[in-house]
């Protein structure tokens, strides 16, 4: 496919020198003009446990409508821009809710497990989603762990019963792992491994606590590939019951099999209550057993009936044959379209941006989250892999508190859901606001590209999402107009530019050019001034 190569200029290439905390926050950025022709996109913020950037993240598409998957300069060229991703679909094609373009992102990094997510793109804005990598060695809160080291006969075989014991994460008893005596381990071959003892690594996993999800293949309870136990493929989301991580090396080498069957047993927290059929848990209650061996396929197993009382506890109990992730849960099967939110609000009309948190709620769990601009133009949102009914859907402003809920519409339908003015009484509105002008015209340029604003008080530590900026424009109720300082990172394509220590004030329009009061830069004006004669001819 042939596609246009973006205009992408930089027209400031230094920052200035002592610079007063009282001009423009947008004086010191570089700008680009842009004629950008990737219209739909989504974008993907990657991060560490502690919410810090990945060194050395290597990005890969690894199935789906991959052919169709640009960067933002119409290049298939993957990598992170700090800590943030985008990627963009062909211009000739045009993704609706009805019709996504559905593909897999795979992210490694050395001394972090690889993640390989389901990542789907419509015509409405998919925000910003955040991955999440985790270390071989990090046991997150929500998460327990387990190592035992098992002796084998000369032929491979254990030489005794064995039983792996581990608190439940979910604090509802024990987890237990049987391994018979005379029990062979195998590798993905087929072959049998022996040595003098095979290590075994049990975790088990609270799926109700934000922090050990991550662990999950995909890091989420949604997923975008599952094979039910009807052989049919779909995607939805789980609520799990309990989640177990089991893996096992026999002189270094990865067990994938085994020649008998291992058992399983799991206690399932008493106030489980099913968000499908709203019934509480009881001795009877069945459960369907899933495996995912980090191909990013959820696959039924089997059924497990639970046992045990509300005073003795309940358990499930079944055997495995192979090595992988093990879920025990209900499945809320998605609709095949995207849900499509519509946002309103009266605040909206003055062309104010409110940065918002849209989570997804289903059976009392968070089941997806992402961080979206809103706007007047800007005013729909999509999910993915949402079950089909008994979700809801709630809003919280920057600080965390519920700024709307409500329900999510059936299949096929969208939601629309009324915002109620973001800011408070005490909060004031300030517009950034950039323009550019030819040398030698008198209008300006408006052709700029859209990126994400980060902002933070100086002197703190944490970027929060102020927005995005399109055409140059932003105009939020977040920023302070006191003389309180801030640093500002702006997010484009491969450009990154921090600002510190800026103050704002209620209008903070800049234009970059040479007629009077225009920004054209203090350190390199000459070569500002070339670049921008050059790519203005280009326009």
């Amino acid at each position: 496919m042939k596609m246009k190569k973006l205009a992408i200029y930089t027209l400031m290439v230094a920052l200035f020198g002592g610079v007063s905390s009282c001009e423009n926050p947008l004086k010191d950025f570089n700008l680009q003009i842009s004629t950008e022709v990737i219209e739909n996109y989504v974008t993907l913020r990657v991060v560490d446990a502690n919410n810090a950037n990945v060194p050395g993240v290597t990005v890969s598409l690894t199935s789906g409508d991959t052919q169709d998957i640009y960067n933002m300069n119409g290049y298939k060229d993957f990598k992170l821009t700090d800590n943030l991703l985008v990627l963009g679909v062909d211009p000739a094609r045009t993704p609706t809710a009805d019709n996504p373009i559905r593909f897999r992102v795979q992210f490694s990094a050395p001394g972090y497990n690889t993640q390989t997510i389901p990542v789907a793109i419509t015509d409405v804005s998919a925000g910003i989603q955040t991955v999440v990598l985790t270390k071989p060695t990090e046991v997150p809160d929500g998460a327990e762990e387990v190592v035992e080291n098992v002796d084998l006969n000369p032929d491979g075989s254990t030489t005794a019963p064995a039983t792996v014991e581990l608190p439940s994460a979910t604090g509802d008893g024990n987890m237990q792992l049987t391994v018979p005596a005379g029990t062979q381990f195998k590798d993905a071959s087929g072959a049998v491994i022996t040595g003098t003892n095979v290590q075994i690594v049990v975790t088990s996993i609270d799926a109700d606590n934000e922090d050990a999800v991550v662990l999950l293949p995909e890091g989420s309870l949604r997923a975008g590939e599952v094979v039910l136990d009807d052989g049919a493929t779909a995607s939805g989301t789980f609520s799990a019951a309990a989640v177990a991580d089991i893996k096992m090396l026999v002189n270094g080498v990865q067990v994938s099999q085994f020649s008998q069957p291992l058992v399983v047993s799991m206690p399932v927290p008493a106030n489980y209550v099913s968000p499908i059929t709203g019934q509480p848990l009881a001795a009877g209650t069945i459960f369907q057993i899933f495996s995912n061996s980090g191909d990013g396929v959820w696959r039924y197993e089997q059924t497990s009936t639970v046992t045990g009382s509300a005073a003795t506890g309940f358990r499930v109990n079944f055997q495995i044959t192979h090595l992988t992730f093990y879920m025990a849960a209900e499945f809320g099967q998605a609709c095949p379209a995207a849900r499509v939110i519509n946002f309103s609000g009266d605040w909206m009309t003055n062309g104010t941006t409110a940065a918002v948190k849209v989570e997804a709620v289903w059976g009392g769990k968070v089941i997806a989250s992402g961080d979206y601009s809103i706007n007047n133009t800007n005013n729909s949102i999509s999910l993915m892999n949402v079950p089909t009914t008994g979700v809801k859907i709630v809003v919280r402003k920057e600080d965390g508190n519920i700024l709307a809920e409500g329900d999510l519409a059936g299949c096929g339908q969208a939601t629309a859901i009324q915002l109620p003015d973001p800011s408070d009484a005490t909060s004031t509105t300030s517009t950034l606001q950039l323009y550019v002008r030819c040398p030698g015209q008198t209008t300006v340029v408006t052709l700029l590209p859209t990126f994400q604003m980060f902002y933070r008080e100086s002197g703190t530590t944490e970027f929060k999402y102020l927005g995005s900026v399109s055409n140059g424009f932003l105009r939020t109720t977040l920023l302070k107009t006191d003389g309180t300082k801030y640093d500002f990172k702006a997010i484009w394509n491969e450009r990154v530019k921090i600002v510190n220590d800026h103050a704002v004030s209620e209008d903070n329009t800049a234009t970059v050019g040479i007629e009077t009061g225009d920004i054209m830069g203090s350190k390199a004006g000459a070569t500002n001034l070339a670049i921008l004669a050059e790519e203005c001819n280009n326009l």
